[in-house]
């Protein structure tokens, strides 16, 4: 091969890559642009700083939803969680979702309340060995088989919208007062005593 030739075949080889060149970027801004307009793009700040709600508080992330507000500041260990699907389960396994949430609730109720313990474990052990414990099913704890839909109960009851008010804490099939709020399923549920009114 000449010199001639080569540098002809690369003229052509050039020429070649320019038209390729021009043909793509006559697309490819239009296809940069359409990708470009439906993609959010984080800054540091969004990166760095946590997301808060309307109450201040932080945020949880997306593997934790965000809690009832009410209910933000109650601790559960699992052992906890554990027994709270027990006795859902033992009081309400046999209800509606609804029901078995409610139940949850005046447990979750009775932790925030004044008049009653702090903790999970306390609330559901409150008169435990006396003659009247707080929740009847508590003896029989070892034998329950909570299934998920007593997890599902809790988490909708700490995650989702309430199904009670904060201060009804109290469930029986005939009502524990008659400060009744309603009834869902075999349950009436009541708010708390007004001591010194007629109860």
């Amino acid at each position: 091969m000449t010199k001639e030739f080569q540098y002809t075949v690369l003229c052509a080889l050039i020429g070649a890559l320019a038209a390729i060149i021009a043909v793509r970027a006559t697309y490819q801004p239009e296809q940069i642009t359409g990708k470009l307009e439906n993609t959010e793009i984080s800054t540091p700040a969004q990166l760095s700083e946590p997301a808060t709600t309307e109450y201040g508080q932080v945020a949880e992330t997306e593997d934790k939803p965000v809690r009832v507000p009410r209910y933000a500041a109650v601790e559960i260990t699992d052992a906890e969680l554990e027994e709270l699907a027990a006795i859902v389960y033992l009081e309400s396994g046999n209800q509606s979702a609804e029901g078995q949430q409610a139940v949850a609730e005046v447990v979750l109720n009775r932790v925030i309340s004044p008049d009653f313990p702090g903790t999970v474990h306390d609330v559901l052990h409150q008169g435990a060995g006396t003659r009247v414990p707080q929740f009847s099913t508590i003896n029989r704890i070892g034998t329950a088989k909570p299934t998920q839909a007593q997890y599902d109960a809790i988490d909708a009851a700490m995650y989702g919208d309430s199904v009670l008010p904060a201060d009804v804490v109290f469930f029986s099939r005939s009502g524990e007062n008659d400060r009744v709020w309603g009834k869902i399923g075999d349950h009436v549920f009541c708010y708390a005593y007004q001591w010194g009114d007629a109860v």
